[in-house]
């Protein structure tokens, strides 16, 4: 009885383990997004730096307006130590892509996320 016992708790405590995994964030190589709402295609590819502790990100975005636009946004970072946050802005011409590469301080072992906060409908500088 006392071994059922364990062995249900240690099957509760591997679905718990389990299930907070799967509730990380997984972009840990390229993220691929169409939003539609600010009409933008978004590519962005993890990149090996060059610098130890250091993150690189190469971003590609497409503007599919015939307006330039700039893009406010954040790249979110986990690792074991915490949680980094990273801005993102990226001025758009009409009608084109805009290509940059953004470098953020973390842990080669880390997870992370992009998030589009805003869309401006002139260029920011």
């Amino acid at each position: 009885m006392f071994a059922d016992r364990r062995n249900v708790c240690l099957l509760l405590v591997m679905i718990f383990l389990s299930g907070s995994i799967l509730a990380a964030p997984r972009n840990s190589g390229s993220f691929q997004t169409v939003d539609k709402a600010n009409s933008l295609e978004i590519n962005i590819v993890r990149k090996k730096g060059d610098v130890p502790g250091i993150l690189e990100f190469r971003i590609e975005i497409s503007n599919t307006k015939s307006s330039e636009r700039t893009v406010h946004g954040k790249i979110t970072i986990q690792d074991g130590s915490g949680q980094k946050e990273c801005t993102v802005y990226m001025p758009l011409p009409p009608s084109a892509n805009a290509v940059d590469t953004i470098r953020c301080q973390a842990s080669d072992s880390s997870y992370w996320q992009f998030e589009v906060i805003k869309v401006y409908d002139f260029i920011l500088e």
